[in-house]
């Protein structure tokens, strides 16, 4: 009981947001050309977002510290809203 009241609190009074951004982590090229990559997912907990797009990421996480993470190419990304 407790805990969906605590719940239901912290979905109106908070933000909270877990990130997860992949980035390139090995290239292989492959006997025919072709190239295969492999990824090394990060992820973060966010507080506030300030902007989310395949190439620039800028946020705050729950310690107050500010994330600014530019990549030339476009990235792939996951985020999940906790609260």
């Amino acid at each position: 009981m407790w805990n969906k009241i605590k719940h239901w609190w912290f979905t109106l009074i908070k933000e909270e947001y877990e990130l997860t951004i992949y980035f390139p982590d090995t290239v292989v090229e492959l006997p025919d050309g072709s190239k295969k990559a492999g990824f090394n997912p990060k992820t973060y907990k966010v507080g506030v977002l300030k902007k989310v797009s395949p190439t620039q990421f800028i946020f705050i996480d729950l310690e107050g510290h500010k994330h600014e993470i530019s990549v030339v190419s476009p990235v792939g990304y996951d985020l999940k809203k906790i609260y």
